[in-house]
């Protein structure tokens, strides 16, 4: 019966890390990687086109100091040809990144979701009908299928997806601290019983005495 019990409680226990291996491997770690890379790029994206506004009215401040008006605007006018254009490049490589990278990160998302649905837990999978939306209003934006009049009634914001990523964060980090509790509740076990069972299976006192040994 001993025997049965611990064979039962094994193969499930190896049935649950399992689970949370393939749930962590196929859906919310590449999940929490995807989200971690557009949140870098959009932050870092954000923190430069704020520190090019700084550097660009530092540039106009320093055209208009001193001389008269004429000189002024002279000044002003060879800044705006010889800078502006390198300015200009990190708009256009914003609006580069979000077609070609962040959008289909997302699009990537939803690829996930839509394959690995059986590894999402129910919490998560309430979720997915938000993402959908999310992406299908970007992808009719950029198809020029969407007039900008009704994107403003929308509310298309980022802000939208946070309690869908804190979801995937949540899920992740338990799934994490489960998975370790159990192996080290598991390697425990395993070396209390080594150490209370190890002399009882080695010494036998049922056992017959061998042939030449000075029991005999």
């Amino acid at each position: 019966m001993a025997g049965g019990w611990l064979t039962a409680h094994n193969q499930k226990r190896e049935r649950q890390q399992r689970r949370i291996n393939e749930q962590l491997a196929g859906f919310y770690g590449p999940m929490l990687a995807l989200r971690t890379q557009m949140l870098s790029q959009s932050e870092l994206g954000q923190k430069i086109r704020g520190n090019a506004g700084t550097a660009w009215q530092e540039i106009v401040k320093r055209a208009y100091e001193g001389d008269n008006e004429s000189r002024k605007i002279d000044r002003m006018e060879k800044l705006t040809q010889q800078r502006w254009p390198s300015f200009e490049k990190l708009t256009e490589y914003g609006n580069r990144q979000l077609v070609e990278e962040i959008l289909p990160s997302y699009r990537k998302m939803v690829e996930i979701f839509t394959s690995k649905l059986h590894l999402a837990e129910p919490s998560t999978i309430a979720y997915f009908p938000t993402l959908l939306e999310f992406v299908e209003i970007w992808n009719r934006w950029l198809n020029e299928s969407l007039p900008v009049e009704v994107l403003g009634h929308l509310n298309h914001t980022e802000d939208n997806l946070s309690p869908f990523y804190a979801n995937l964060l949540e899920n992740f980090t338990r799934m994490h601290r489960e998975l370790s509790e159990k192996r080290r509740w598991w390697g425990w076990w395993r070396r209390s019983s080594i150490k209370v069972h190890g002399p009882m299976i080695a010494i036998n006192p049922f056992a017959a005495p061998k042939k030449g040994s000075r029991d005999e």
